[in-house]
């Protein structure tokens, strides 16, 4: 199996020097690819998948703790799959797509020059379709699956002040509630989630005054 992987959280442009009256404007950014390829007498098979995700932030600074703004959220992920077995091949190709939008307030509390922890409660709504496979012997058709939901999450930070007003974003978890459903049938879903130290997500800001 190959596989690369490259995730990357990059802030566009941001407030984090807890300054009252300035923007925030920042947002992450990933991507994941990999590749499985399989080789067994009379057949070969190979599944690719690629992951992308990016979720803007604009927020305004109502005081020197307080930030108030929108959130965006679009993800997609593909899935090819390549059959071959003595001459005869099939092809699929499987495909995720989300929006996320919602508001947040943000809390920020300096512990120095250096330090400062902020915790962001977020409210938001989701859509989404998934386009998945359907095999009829060596036909294969496809179904589109729509859904939509809402979702309350909060999720704490740690910023590292640096030159001229940017800074660095640490997240390593969070508690969330989510409320899901498909459109079109009685199928809902409810979850709920705590993480704490699972993964950490790095973000660069700047203040724009």
């Amino acid at each position: 199996m190959k596989k690369l992987v490259l995730a990357s959280a990059v802030a566009l442009f941001g407030l984090m020097n807890a300054q009252k009256g300035s923007v925030l404007v920042q947002g992450d950014i990933s991507y994941n690819t990999s590749k499985t390829t399989s080789n067994a007498t009379g057949a070969t098979s190979e599944m690719k998948a690629d992951v992308f995700a990016f979720n803007p932030t604009v927020g305004y600074q109502f005081t020197d703790h307080l930030t108030a703004g929108v959130k965006l959220g679009v993800g997609t992920s593909t899935q090819t799959v390549s059959f071959n077995q003595q001459g005869s091949s099939i092809n699929t190709e499987s495909k995720n797509n989300a929006f996320q939008y919602g508001i947040f307030g943000r809390y920020s509390m300096p512990l120095s020059d250096l330090f400062s922890v902020y915790g962001d409660l977020d409210i938001y709504a989701t859509s989404g379709k998934v386009t998945s496979p359907n095999f009829v012997g060596n036909t294969v058709s496809y179904t589109d699956t729509k859904t939509e939901g809402f979702g309350v999450r909060f999720t704490p930070n740690l910023f590292i002040n640096m030159k001229n007003s940017f800074g660095l974003n640490f997240n390593i978890g969070g508690i969330g509630y989510e409320n899901s459903k498909v459109k079109g049938l009685d199928t809902k879903t409810n979850s709920f989630g705590f993480s704490f130290g699972q993964g950490v997500t790095v973000g660069i800001s700047k203040n724009f005054k």
